[in-house]
């Protein structure tokens, strides 16, 4: 979820050159966040907009960290194998205990399970060993 709440920067200067550099310098700095200016004399105030992103779930979170799951890497995902024990990568889908008719997409973000158990302790991740 994303919020915005506006927010003030207040510049001023001696000159009317040194109001107009620190001014620009403050602009440039603020420049993504939609910044505004209105003058009183030698003050310049300028409005602009802070935004901040709330995760909504578990998944956001770990995605806010650049963790970025899907099926596929779950330990309950069942993948579909083929008469000789290996694993059919041309069929697209697999089994889950968690999705809604048992079936996900191993390519799908990760359900919200996963992260939880994750949290939880109960599921661990490991890394490829380096070779």
């Amino acid at each position: 979820m994303r919020k915005s709440y506006q927010q003030f920067a207040i510049v001023t200067g001696d000159t009317a050159q040194q109001l107009t550099d620190r001014l620009n310098e403050k602009l440039i700095e603020l420049s993504e966040k939609k910044p505004t200016v209105s003058f009183e004399g030698m003050i310049a105030r300028i409005s602009y907009t802070e935004e901040i992103d709330r995760p909504e779930s578990l998944a956001d979170e770990y995605e806010a960290k650049g963790i970025q799951l899907s099926c596929q890497d779950c330990p309950f995902f069942g993948p579909i194998y083929k008469a000789d024990g290996t694993i059919d990568k041309r069929i697209k889908y697999g089994d889950c205990q968690f999705a809604k008719y048992g079936r996900a997409f191993r390519d799908s973000m990760a359900c919200e399970t996963l992260f939880e158990k994750i949290n939880s302790g109960e599921v661990r991740l490991c890394l490829p060993e380096q070779e």
